[in-house]
């Protein structure tokens, strides 16, 4: 699945109502990560939404040099180190970068 070519995979954390990046009311219960590539898709539930949870399942489903795609959220900011192709998007200010063309929605 995800540790396969060289395409574009997006991610996104969201167990949010009307809770744009933490803002506003927060909903009780895990949240939902998810890793998509093309339209082969996987969900996580995660209790925690911290580089100590996240990470180890990117290194696990996805190959090393995976393209990923992401929001601007801290706990992704080591990707390119640990040797993926990262590409952010600002979610305040685009839906995709209008240089890299980074999303996290399809």
């Amino acid at each position: 699945m995800l540790n396969g070519d060289n395409a574009p995979l997006s991610e996104d954390s969201d167990a949010e109502q009307e809770n744009n990046r933490n803002h506003g009311r927060r909903i009780d219960g895990p949240w939902v990560f998810g890793l998509k590539q093309d339209s082969d898709c996987q969900y996580f539930w995660v209790e925690w939404r911290d580089r100590n949870t996240l990470i180890p399942i990117i290194e696990r489903e996805c190959a090393y040099g995976s393209m990923i795609h992401s929001d601007e959220w801290p706990n992704y900011s080591n990707l390119d180190a640990m040797g993926y192709q990262h590409f952010t998007v600002n979610h305040q200010q685009h839906f995709m970068d209008p240089v890299t063309g980074a999303h996290t929605g399809n």
